[in-house]
C-alpha cells in the first residue's frame, strides 16, 4: 500500500516532468521489487510468483519510458518502434505468465498432470499450514500442564486425549 501511495502520490511532486522523476520512480520500484521477492508476503507460492512477475514488468517498463523520455529527438539513440514492440511484449509476457499460473498452479492443473492427490504429501507445505497442537497433560493431582505437540501419528493422539482426564 505504500508503494502505491509513493508511486502515485510523492512522483506527482517530485521534479515534474523531469527524468530524476522516473529515475525515483524505478528505484522505489526496484525496492518495492525486491521486497516482494525477499519476504514472499502471500500464502501461495503462485501469488508471490504472480507479484514478483507484476514487479518486473513495472520496473522494465518503467526503464523503457526513462529510455524513451531522455532519448534526444533530434538524434535518436533508442529506435521508437522497436522500443515500443519490446514495451508490448514485457507486459504481454507478464500477462500471459500470469494467467499460466492460475491456471497451472491455482486451478490444479499441475497436481492432474503429475499424478497429485492435492494431500499436500508431493508438495511443499502453504505458509499457513500449522500442525502444532495443544495438549493437555496431567502431572500429577489436581495439576494440568498443557505441552505442545506436533501431530504427526493420528492413533497416539487419540490414546493421549482418552487419557485426560
Amino acid at each position: 500500500m505504500i508503494e502505491k501511495m509513493v508511486m502515485t502520490g510523492a512522483m506527482c511532486v517530485v521534479a515534474q516532468g523531469s527524468s530524476v522523476q522516473l529515475l525515483i520512480a524505478i528505484l522505489v520500484m526496484q525496492f518495492y521489487m525486491l521486497l516482494v521477492l525477499k519476504t514472499a508476503p502471500y500464502e501461495a507460492d503462485s501469488e508471490d510468483w504472480s507479484a514478483f512477475i507484476a514487479c518486473v514488468a513495472l520496473t522494465l517498463t518503467t526503464i523503457g519510458g526513462f529510455a524513451l523520455f531522455t532519448d534526444d529527438p533530434t538524434q535518436r539513440t533508442y529506435e521508437s518502434t522497436v522500443l515500443t514492440i519490446i514495451l508490448i511484449g514485457i507486459n504481454a509476457v507478464c500477462f500471459t505468465l500470469d494467467i499460466l499460473i492460475v491456471i497451472v498452479f491455482d486451478c490444479g492443473a499441475y497436481e492432474r498432470c503429475t499424478g497429485g492427490n492435492g494431500d499436500g504429501d508431493d508438495a511443499k507445505p502453504s505458509k499457513a499450514s500449522n500442525n502444532s497442537k495443544v495438549l493437555p497433560i496431567t502431572m500429577g493431582e489436581n495439576s494440568k500442564v498443557v505441552l505442545p505437540i506436533t501431530m504427526g501419528d493420528k492413533n497416539q493422539t487419540d490414546a493421549a486425549l482418552l487419557t485426560w482426564e
